[in-house]
Parts: C-alpha cells; structure tokens; sequence
C-alpha cells in the first residue's frame, strides 16, 4: 500500500523541519564546550561556583550519572508516551527525544559549573552524543510508521 503524493511530501517537510531542530540541538551542546572553554580560559584556575568538598561533588557527579542513564530509558519509552496514531506526531516525539538526550549535556554543564572539573561536562557531552546517535530519526523509519498508521486507520 503506497502513501499519496501529497502525504508523503508533507511527511518530508515535517522530516526535515524536525531534522533541522536535531541538528540545532546536537549543534547546541557544542556551544556548551565552547563555554566550558570559555569559562576555564576567563577564570583559571576554575574550582566552580560552588566551591564544594571533594566528597560532595564526587557524590553530585554520581547521582547526575544515574539521571543520565535513567535518561536513556526515558528516551526509549518516548515514542510509547507520545502516541503516534498520526504522522502529525512523529515531529513531537523526536523532538521530545531530542530534548531528553540534549538535557544529559545540560547534566554535565551543571556539574562543570558547580564543582569546575571539565572532564565531567565532557563525559556528560559524550554520553549525550551517545544518546543522539543511534535515537535520530531516519526519514525510511518515518515512511514505515506512516505506512502503518494509515494502514490501521483504512482497517478500522
């Protein structure tokens, strides 16, 4: 069963509309390092803002780790959350999902500027790309969904 011409032309658009946000949101923890950078070069030796206790931050860093693995089990459940009965929410779910994965990047922003080591952000960073990696849309797996919801909508 083949989609029309002018639902797979919008199915495109929305693709690409989405893909570009993907890309903004990958591009955005970029700009985080580029502050990291900024941050470490403007006030070295940078400790963080918070000055706290070894013991402390070590334990802060921890619990930001299980946010971001509990994060990715998140990620998973999105598109069980949003409910794709349309095409029209294939953009909301990817940008949830784009959202969730770019937060781990934030967890890592967070922890640089309260305890000042930028090995941290950088863990976080990668986790994050980790996380946007293989949770981007292809536009062939948007077809296939399309597909399938049209087909479920004809049957009932």
């Amino acid at each position: 069963m083949k989609s029309s011409p002018k639902s797979a032309i919008a199915l495109k658009a929305r693709y690409l509309a989405v893909n570009f946000i993907g890309l903004a949101m990958i591009a955005a923890v970029f700009v985080y390092a580029g502050v990291v950078e900024l941050i470490k070069w403007q006030w070295a030796p940078f400790t963080g803002f918070a000055q706290l206790p070894p013991q402390t931050a070590s334990l802060l860093k921890y619990i930001f780790l299980a946010l971001a693995a509990a994060q990715y089990g998140i990620i998973k459940i999105v598109p069980k959350i949003v409910p794709v009965r349309s095409a029209e929410n294939l953009p909301q779910a990817a940008v949830v999902t784009f959202a969730l994965c770019e937060t781990v990047a934030l967890l890592g922003l967070v922890l640089f500027l309260l305890c000042g080591n930028a090995l941290d952000f950088y863990i976080f960073m990668g986790i994050s790309l980790g996380y946007f990696y293989p949770n981007y849309p292809k536009y062939e797996q948007w077809e296939r969904l399309a597909l399938a919801i049209n087909s479920a909508k004809k049957i009932q």
